[in-house]
């Protein structure tokens, strides 16, 4: 048994021994004058977390008076050589047990290790000792990392990117970061100062500022509105006190170019009647004064715009939304997304394309020609769609007479006409024809229904013989009347001549404007017309496609009441929008 209690015992005097441990590194450079830190970490045993201690720096490896750099407890005991040059940057009960030396001087190189002293009498000394060598040369700690060239653009911000590092010993001293526009220090220069701004050249007054914390490592400079002047060499120095201070070059070189950079519009599908929206963006890497983005609309089409900033990295996104509702006559406009600085400014434009449904053109009218009727449908579409004719009773492609497609074609993307000639049948019978344009948005129809009789011999006999008898009964009337009163019975035969010799010709009228003649009796007077009178057929009897409309030729001659109106809906009303047109046709071949 006792054996085996002082096997234990023996265990826990090694496990006590283990939880004196110090961490200090092997060397460190310092630059005469300025200050520098030896950094240090050390355990105890955890019972003594407690006890009061003391913590003693000494130089070399002898326990003298004359070799204490640091004395935690009695300030007296410091050598006279470090007196007022050293104190700890951290705390002993952290484990920390950093020695800072001010002023560091050439006779301050040598070998230093940290003692601790409980007052339950438990010492230790960590003996890893560490080297210090002071030299003449800046120390390895005064570090900068800033590019070489840095381009901007006239009248936008800029930023230089800095990043800094200085000795350890100076971390919670006061400090003064200050940017020079020139190799050489002088106060004519100072672009910016962290502590006194009436120290900046006039030409940087409030243009100037640091993008992040000096603390925390960041110079970064960000100068607003920059101008041609601006252009140069830029370096950053840092000043704690007189002697710790330090310029970090090389220098960066800031390039000034015009102002190229525009917006960038994101185009959307644009459906007439359908909220869009149509973003508009701006990129920068500088933080300082915000771009501003607007938009130029129609005016009876202004929509709203919502603005938000977002960041990935470095990169600064502006974004303008434009919500609108687009109608078709919004199509070809431009919208026009312009980018503001204070001193310049670009812009993007976008040609609007509206997508809409067909609609038929008041332009849709059919008119009389040697062939037969000519109709013609035109009809506004985008995308341009299908036009297509029909003729129930009639085969367009065939050898059959009863009509036939002339042409149809696409103008200035969305303009769409089709054109057809429906010929006369030989009996009298009701013809309908349907032009129809169809895109993905929807469909629109043009309808035209006639009804045609044609006159054979037999009846033309029939018509003589009924003609003979009216005009003898005339001729007895007016003999009569001539016995009564002469004059008035002259002007009523010369009225009755008028009437059976010059038929008045018949016209179309769509939507009260009048359109085409379909009958055409010879004229040997001229065209002339004089005013209040209707214009005769010649005038008007060319339809869109021209043709010869069969002078000369009675027999050949067309008669026809048209009548075009809109297809109502249901509830009885018609309505432009569904740009269904339907005409009647009654013609009669002579």
């Amino acid at each position: 048994m006792i054996g085996k209690s002082y096997f234990l015992l023996s265990l826990l005097q090694v496990g006590l021994t283990q939880e004196w441990k110090g961490d200090i590194p092997r060397e460190v450079t310092a630059q005469e004058g300025l200050c520098v830190q030896i950094p240090c970490h050390y355990t105890y045993p955890s019972h003594l977390a407690n006890h009061p201690r003391v913590e003693i720096w000494y130089k070399n490896k002898g326990l003298n008076a004359a070799s204490v750099a640091f004395h935690s407890k009695e300030h007296n005991s410091i050598s006279s050589r470090f007196r007022h040059r050293t104190r700890l940057s951290g705390d002993l009960k952290d484990g920390d047990c950093s020695l800072v030396i001010n002023n560091v001087k050439w006779r301050d190189a040598g070998s230093y290790y940290f003692r601790i002293e409980f007052d339950s009498g438990n010492n230790y000394n960590y003996r890893l000792v560490t080297r210090l060598h002071v030299s003449a040369k800046p120390s390895k700690e005064w570090k900068g990392d800033t590019p070489r060239k840095v381009t901007v653009q006239e009248g936008s911000c800029v930023q230089i990117p800095c990043q800094y590092s200085y000795p350890s010993c100076l971390g919670n001293q006061p400090r003064v970061g200050i940017w020079f526009n020139n190799k050489k220090q002088s106060s004519s220069s100072i672009a910016f100062h962290s502590e006194d701004h009436n120290q900046e050249a006039a030409q940087f007054h409030n243009r100037t500022r640091l993008s992040g914390d000096l603390k925390d490592g960041d110079c970064s400079l960000i100068i607003n509105s920059v101008t041609r002047g601006d252009a140069g060499p830029y370096y950053f120095r840092i000043e704690f006190d007189k002697k710790n201070s330090y310029s970090y070059h090389p220098v960066t070189r800031l390039h000034v170019s015009d102002f190229t950079d525009k917006p960038t519009i994101f185009p959307a599908e644009i459906i007439a009647g359908k909220c869009v929206n149509i973003s508009c963006t701006f990129n920068t890497t500088c933080n300082g004064t915000a771009p501003v983005l607007t938009w130029d609309t129609p005016t009876d089409g202004p929509g709203s715009v919502s603005n938000t900033v977002t960041q990935h990295g470095v990169t600064l996104t502006y974004t303008s939304v434009l919500t609108l509702i687009p109608s078709p006559k919004h199509h070809g406009h431009n919208l026009t997304c312009r980018v503001r600085s204070p001193s310049v400014s670009s812009k993007r434009i976008l040609g609007l394309t509206v997508q809409y449904k067909p609609e038929i053109s008041q332009k849709s009218a059919c008119t009389s020609s040697s062939e037969g009727i000519t109709c013609v449908c035109v009809a506004n579409s985008n995308p341009p769609g299908d036009l297509t004719w029909h003729l129930p009773h009639a085969n367009i492609s065939g050898n059959q007479t009863q009509g036939r497609l002339v042409s149809w074609q696409v103008r200035d993307g969305h303009l769409m006409i089709g054109s057809l000639i429906l010929l006369g049948p030989q009996d009298e019978e009701e013809v309908m024809a349907t032009c129809s344009v169809r895109n993905p948005h929807g469909e629109a129809m043009f309808k035209v229904y006639l009804w045609v009789k044609d006159r054979n011999s037999s009846e033309w006999t029939a018509g003589l013989l009924t003609a003979g008898i009216v005009f003898s009964v005339c001729v007895a009337g007016i003999l009569v009347f001539m016995f009564v009163r002469k004059n008035k019975t002259e002007e009523r035969a010369s009225e009755t001549s008028d009437i059976a010799l010059s038929p008045r010709p018949l016209s179309v009228k769509y939507q009260d404007k009048q359109n085409m003649l379909l009958t055409d009796p010879q004229n040997t007077t001229g065209d002339t017309t004089r005013e209040g009178e209707t214009p005769t057929p010649r005038d008007l009897s060319e339809g869109p496609l021209g043709g010869d409309t069969g002078h000369g030729n009675p027999d050949q001659l067309l008669y026809a009441n048209i009548n075009l109106s809109k297809l109502p809906r249901d509830d009885g009303t018609a309505h432009m929008s569904e740009a269904t047109e339907y005409a009647q046709i009654r013609f009669q071949r002579k």
